[in-house]
C-alpha cells in the first residue's frame, strides 16, 4: 500500500473496492484505518485512493473543528520533526482532536477560538474541558503546549505586567487577531509572540520600579526617552534579541507613528500637547478607548497644523481666538484641508479654543455691543504682550474675557444696563453694577470679572 498511495493510486483504489466488494470488511474497519494515511499526504492534497475526509491521528476517528485540526496537526508535525515518533506527542494530538470533536458535537466553541482569547473565553474553555473529562474520563490534552505553539505565554509561567499595560497589550493583540482568518497560524504566532515580549518588558519595569509602558509611550519627549533607555537596559539582560513594537502600540493608542510623524507649527505643538496631556490626566489607567480618542484627536490636529505650515498658512493658535476674519480664514483652510485627505477627519477646533480659555463657538454668549468692543480690545491688548509660548497666560486672558462676555450677556437678557455704561459712571451706577454682579453669581456661580482691569482700560482709552 505504501508504495502505491502516491505513485499508483488508481490501481490501489481498485484493490480497495474489490476488497470491500468481497464482503470481508463487514464492520467497515478498513475505511477507518485508511483514514489515518491522509496525514502522510502533503497539506491540502487529497490522497486519491483513500478519498476525502479528515487527516486523522490516533486510534479512534475524531472529527475536530477545522481550525483546531490545523493547529493540532502542525504542532504534532513540529514535535515529530524534533523528537521523532514520540508516543507522548502522538497521544497528546489524539486527545486534543478528541476534545475538539467533543466540543463540536456539544455545540461549544473550538479550542483555537478561545485558547488565547479574553480571560472569559479562556475560562469557558477550561470549564468545557472539565465537563469533557467528566464525560470521557481522565484525558491529557496539554492546552498549554498548544497555547505556546500559537505564540502565547505559557499559563504555567506567565509574566505580570502593569495593569494599564496589560489592558493596552491585550487590546492590541485582540484587534490584530480579529483581522486574521482561522488558518493564519503563522501570523497569529507573530502577534502572540509580540504580546509576550511586551508583557515581559512591562513585568521587568514593574519589578524594577520603573514607570509603565503606557504612562510614557505617548508622553513628553523626556518620558519617551526614558522608556527607550529602560528598554535598552532590559535587552542587555535577556539572552536573545527581542522586539516589543513600541510604534505599533503607539498607533493603537491613537498617537502618531514615530516612523512617520507630522511637523506642526511650534506654537500649535505646545497647545496641542498641553490640551492632550490635560485630557489624559483626567483618565484612569483602564480608560484605553478614551485615551485612544484623545491621542487620535491630537494626531489629527498635528496633521492639520503640518498641512498649514507646508502650505504657508498661519498656525492654528495664531488665528483660533483672533479676529472674526482670522477665525473665518482658519475655517476656510480647514475646509480645504479636508478635501485633500482620504478620510473624514476631526480636529475639534472648538475644544482647543476652550482649552485656551476662549468661549466655545458652539455655545457663545452675546454681550452688549459696547461691552463686546471693550472686552475684546482689552483681551487683544493683553495677548499682544505675551509670546507664543505663554499658553497658560493666554488661557487666563481668554477665560477672563469669556466670563466678562457671559456677565454682559446675562445683563442684556435681564434688561439691566451694560458694564461699559456704568463702569466709570456715578456712585449710584457703580453700586448698581456691583449689585447686578452679586445677582449674577447667585444665578451662575462665582465668575471672576476683574472690574478693576476693565475700568483702568476704559479710562486709558478715554
Amino acid at each position: 500500500m505504501a508504495s502505491r498511495f502516491l505513485n499508483d493510486p488508481d490501481s490501489l483504489a481498485v484493490d480497495i473496492a474489490d476488497y470491500w466488494a468481497s464482503g470481508e470488511d463487514d464492520q467497515n474497519r478498513l475505511n477507518s484505518a485508511l483514514s489515518h494515511f491522509r496525514r502522510l499526504g502533503p497539506e491540502g492534497q487529497e490522497l486519491q485512493a483513500v478519498g476525502a475526509g479528515p487527516r486523522l491521528m490516533g486510534r479512534r476517528i475524531h472529527d475536530p473543528y477545522p481550525d483546531d485540526a490545523r493547529v493540532i496537526d502542525s504542532l504534532a508535525k513540529e514535535e515529530l520533526s524534533k523528537f521523532g515518533p514520540v508516543s507522548i506527542s502522538q497521544k497528546n494530538a489524539s486527545n486534543q482532536r478528541k476534545f475538539s470533536d467533543w466540543l463540536k458535537r456539544e455545540g461549544r466553541g473550538s479550542i483555537v477560538s478561545r485558547l488565547t482569547g479574553t480571560d472569559q473565553q479562556q475560562r469557558s474553555l477550561q470549564e468545557d474541558f472539565r465537563k469533557f473529562t467528566e464525560a470521557e474520563g481522565k484525558v491529557v490534552v496539554s492546552l498549554d503546549r498548544l497555547r505556546q505553539y500559537l505564540g502565547a505565554e505559557s499559563q504555567l509561567k506567565q509574566h505580570h505586567p502593569y495593569p494599564d499595560d496589560a489592558l493596552m497589550i491585550d487590546g492590541l493583540a485582540n484587534e490584530e487577531l480579529s483581522k486574521l482568518g482561522p488558518d493564519s497560524t503563522s501570523k497569529r504566532k507573530v502577534v502572540q509572540n509580540m504580546a509576550i515580549n511586551q508583557r515581559r518588558f512591562s513585568d521587568w519595569l514593574q519589578k524594577n520600579g520603573r514607570g509603565s509602558i503606557s504612562s510614557r509611550l505617548t508622553g513628553s519627549d523626556e518620558q519617551q526617552r526614558s522608556l527607550k533607555d529602560d528598554f535598552r537596559e532590559f535587552t542587555t539582560n535577556v539572552e536573545v534579541k527581542i522586539s516589543v513594537g513600541f510604534d505599533r502600540l503607539r498607533q493603537y493608542l491613537g498617537a502618531e507613528s514615530q516612523l512617520k510623524q507630522h511637523d506642526p507649527y511650534p506654537d500649535d505643538t505646545r497647545m496641542i500637547d498641553g490640551f492632550a496631556n490635560e485630557e489624559l490626566s483626567k483618565l484612569g489607567p483602564d480608560s484605553t478607548s478614551k485615551r485612544k480618542g484623545v491621542l487620535n484627536l491630537a494626531s489629527n490636529q498635528r496633521r492639520f497644523s503640518n498641512w498649514l505650515r507646508k502650505n504657508g498658512r498661519g498656525s492654528i493658535s495664531s488665528r483660533l481666538t483672533g479676529s472674526d476674519e482670522q477665525q473665518r480664514s482658519l475655517k476656510d483652510d480647514f475646509r480645504e484641508f479636508t478635501t485633500n485627505v482620504e478620510v473624514k477627519i476631526n480636529v475639534s477646533l472648538d475644544r482647543l479654543r476652550q482649552y485656551l480659555g476662549a468661549e466655545s463657538q458652539l455655545k457663545q454668549h452675546h454681550p452688549y455691543p459696547d461691552d463686546a468692543l471693550m472686552i475684546d480690545a482689552l483681551a487683544n491688548e493683553e495677548l499682544s504682550k505675551l509670546g507664543s509660548a505663554s499658553t497658560s497666560k493666554r488661557r487666563v486672558v481668554w477665560r477672563l474675557a469669556s466670563n466678562q462676555r457671559k456677565f454682559s450677556d446675562w445683563l442684556q437678557t435681564r434688561g439691566r444696563e451694560s458694564i461699559a455704561s456704568r463702569l466709570n459712571g456715578s456712585d449710584q451706577q457703580q453700586w448698581s453694577l456691583k449689585k447686578d454682579y452679586q445677582d449674577f453669581t447667585e444665578d451662575m456661580g462665582k465668575h471672576t470679572i476683574s472690574f478693576k482691569r476693565l475700568r483702568q482700560y476704559q479710562q486709558v482709552v478715554e
